[in-house]
């Protein structure tokens, strides 16, 4: 969901040079982490913090910012821009498999000077570092509660085969089989009829995997 916000030049802003703006923008980037929260939460920060790098006295730029990722759905945060009458828009480089641009808008006509033009190349440059090492952790963060709910699934298939094996006295090959049958015939995942055969063993299918975080 996107939301019209403006921000006052005073505010968390990055204009005393290039370094500064990778110290605050890391920063950023760190707080959002910490929180745990999302890419859509970082960017809507990321668009406020745009917005006040282009502002000035009496005309207040309010930002947004779209990603478009690789078989996944767009990301849209900050301004839309309705009612705006000027637009600056900056491409922020990503890698291969995302995009992303920086809308910068403003109740003004011809509101952007060159200077305006160039120090928001320059604050895209820092951004666009940022955004994608937050892209990244994103990844790496939904690959391992992937990886932890794989486990999970393992476990209970594990101990459903164990089971089989006892009762049926038969390898684990055959365990298999006869669980892989089942899920066929009932037309069922492999880890539900698992689920299914461990709670009416144990009464209960919470079993947690062991996996460090």
């Amino acid at each position: 969901m996107r939301e019209d916000r403006a921000v006052s030049s005073t505010a968390h802003s990055i204009r005393g040079g290039v370094s500064g703006g990778a110290s605050t923008l890391l920063g950023l980037l760190l707080q959002s982490t910490r929180a745990g929260s999302g890419v859509d939460d970082f960017l809507a920060d990321l668009a406020s913090l745009a917005a006040a790098e282009l502002s000035h006295p009496g005309t207040e730029v309010s930002c947004g910012i779209t990603v478009h990722r690789r078989k996944q759905a767009s990301i849209d945060a900050g301004s839309t821009g309705e009612g705006s009458a000027s637009t600056l828009r900056v491409p922020l480089v990503l890698d291969g498999d995302s995009s992303a641009v920086v809308n910068f808008h403003s109740p003004r006509t011809e509101a952007f000077s060159s200077e305006d033009v160039e120090h928001a190349h320059l604050f895209a440059v820092q951004a666009s570092r940022a955004l994608l090492l937050a892209l990244r952790i994103s990844q790496l963060s939904d690959s391992r509660d992937d990886l932890a709910a794989a486990m999970q699934s393992r476990t209970i298939i594990d101990i459903a085969i164990g089971a089989i094996m006892a009762q049926n006295r038969c390898g684990r090959e055959a365990a298999f089989k006869i669980l892989r049958n089942t899920s066929n015939n009932r037309n069922m995942k492999i880890r539900d009829v698992a689920a299914a055969v461990v709670a009416s063993i144990a009464g209960d299918t919470d079993m947690t995997a062991r996996f460090e975080e």
